[in-house]
């Protein structure tokens, strides 16, 4: 049997071997120990603390002897009699402080969230999703952190929607579906019961401040154009400080503390709208700041998303594989709010997009772009609802052709 080609496949192959060999061997025999060592006195003045160690000892090994990973942080303590001398081999002090939570993996969120009744096995992984697609959270490593945008959205909703989004009333909800799907409680009814109230104060949401002040700016930061007071607000493209008496004064500056300026015109017509238009409705090209740096785009943006890439940057980024929905650009590599993906160089008039570089294959079993896989899945459909999407989890062999 081959035991895998790269290290994640052997590290997987053993972990299978180890736990499938165990099974099939005897119960292991621990016990549980604890050892004092008193300290002799040699004199009245002063006070030796007894010092102990916690751990077991093995008495079988049984199945620990083909995975001795499994004790986890068990200490092995070694076997001695009561009254049994012990010889002082070093002794250290360590100064340490209280340390604060360390912050939760998706495993430690899961087990956060099964003691209070909220969300269900079969919904845990559409949660963790959930929170890093909207952007609530990041993840490095197994560790989630979370950003300026679940700070803000989170603070929203327990200063103005308690009621929803506490403990009893999520456990309490999640009950009653599962009551509604056991025939025990009438589904009609209970929406009715939750969503009527629910609309209402949806609805009075417009009387509420915008969910994008994040608390005052420090005092020695002042408004570039008024000298007044600054608070911390966030935008799509991060935080910045913002003057406290807009829309009266725009004042902005970064966090850097730089004074932010708004979009300065670069004298020409937007290619897009501009030509269409004509000088009098059109728009014109302005520079603007975002949240990779200084870019130039139409100023009657969102109705026209004219942005203009610069020919070099734009060659390097393009890929020789040919967009295959409108058959005239090429797919080229961008980056969006969740990382890099690859889209039609013909964008807006193209939308085709993909989050991974294309192969340049199509698929057999839908036509779409093939594009490059992971460690496991060498290549797959960039289509999500075809089966060669995950072809991992279908059993299908990858298929392909130029």
């Amino acid at each position: 049997m081959n035991a895998g080609s790269n290290e994640e496949q052997k590290k997987l192959y053993k972990l299978i071997w180890e736990r499938v060999v165990s099974s099939q061997m005897s119960d292991a025999k621990l016990l549980k120990t604890k050892i004092t060592a008193n300290i002799e006195k040699s004199s009245d003045k002063f006070e030796f603390p007894d010092f102990s160690a916690n751990g077991s000892r093995v008495l079988f090994p049984g199945w620990l002897a083909c995975d001795s990973d499994a004790r986890g942080e068990d200490v092995e303590l070694p076997e001695v009699t009561i009254g049994e001398k012990l010889d002082l081999i070093e002794l250290n002090s360590f100064e340490k402080f209280t340390q604060q939570p360390s912050r939760y993996t998706e495993a430690g969120l899961v087990k956060e969230l099964e003691p209070r009744g909220i969300g269900r096995p079969s919904t845990y992984a559409s949660i963790m999703r959930t929170i890093e697609d909207r952007g609530y959270v990041t993840k490095e490593g197994r560790t989630l952190f979370p950003t300026d945008t679940g700070d803000v959205v989170s603070s929203f909703l327990e200063n103005n929607f308690a009621e929803y989004i506490s403990d009893t009333f999520t456990a309490s909800m999640e009950d009653e579906l599962d009551d509604i799907a056991n025939g025990n409680r009438e589904y009609v009814k209970t929406l009715k019961d939750f969503y009527i109230p629910f609309q209402k104060d949806v609805k009075e949401k417009d009387k509420l401040a915008k969910a994008t002040n994040m608390g005052e700016a420090p005092v020695d930061m002042r408004c570039p154009k008024c000298k007044g007071e600054m608070i911390i607000k966030l935008a799509r493209n991060g935080k910045f400080y913002s003057c406290a008496s807009y829309p009266d004064c725009d004042g902005a500056r970064t966090m850097e503390g730089n004074e932010l300026e708004g979009p300065k015109e670069t004298g020409e017509m937007c290619p897009l709208c501009g030509e269409k238009k004509g000088k009098s409705g059109g728009g014109k090209l302005v520079i603007r700041q975002g949240k990779f740096g200084a870019f130039v785009s139409c100023s009657r943006y969102p109705k026209c998303k004219f942005i203009k890439e610069d020919e070099e940057e734009k060659k390097k980024k393009m890929t020789d594989v040919t967009c295959p929905t409108c058959n005239k650009g090429k797919m080229m590599e961008r980056r969006g709010r969740f990382g890099i993906f690859y889209s039609c160089s013909n964008y807006p008039d193209c939308k085709n997009a993909i989050k991974a570089k294309p192969t340049g294959n199509i698929c057999d079993l839908c036509g779409s772009l093939m594009m490059e896989g992971t460690k496991t899945i060498p290549e797959r459909c960039s289509n999500k609802m075809c089966k060669m999407h995950n072809p991992h989890k279908t059993g299908e062999n990858t298929k392909k052709k130029k």
